[in-house]
């Protein structure tokens, strides 16, 4: 059994911040970029991604581009605007043969408490807001 890694030959950005994968043995797949995992990670709360990351309701990762300058390494790691680094087992393990199949990023139910906390709480002040001041 021959447990080399395919390496890739191609790849693509989605818009959605997604990437296309073309490898070496005539296999498509599909994998979430860094910079949507992070986002989730950072909007979620996790600490080690929040210090620094620009948190916003108004503007979703997937409807902005991160660019499409793609460099493949001999040993098959690619290199996504000369910063973000996938290794080659990362892309075939982490990758997925269909988009719906793409591993998400699941954080603890603790990021969702909090979040959901925080808007009923401005909820609240609006209302009392409203009630306050009716004109």
């Amino acid at each position: 059994m021959n447990n080399e890694i395919p390496k890739v030959i191609k790849a693509a950005s989605l818009p959605n911040n997604l990437l296309m994968l073309d490898f070496d043995n005539g296999e498509r797949r599909y994998l979430s970029s860094h910079y949507l995992t992070q986002y989730v990670n950072a909007f979620g709360g996790d600490s080690a991604v929040t210090a620094g990351t620009k948190r916003t309701l108004l503007v979703s990762p997937t409807i902005s581009f991160f660019g499409n300058a793609f460099k493949i390494t001999s040993d098959g790691m690619l290199i996504v605007n000369d910063k973000d680094t996938y290794t080659s087992e990362e892309l075939w393990k982490n990758s997925s043969v269909h988009i719906s199949g793409i591993r998400r990023t699941s954080l603890d139910a603790g990021h969702w408490v909090r979040n959901l906390m925080i808007a009923l709480g401005i909820i609240l002040f609006f209302v009392v807001l409203v009630l306050l001041f009716p004109e």
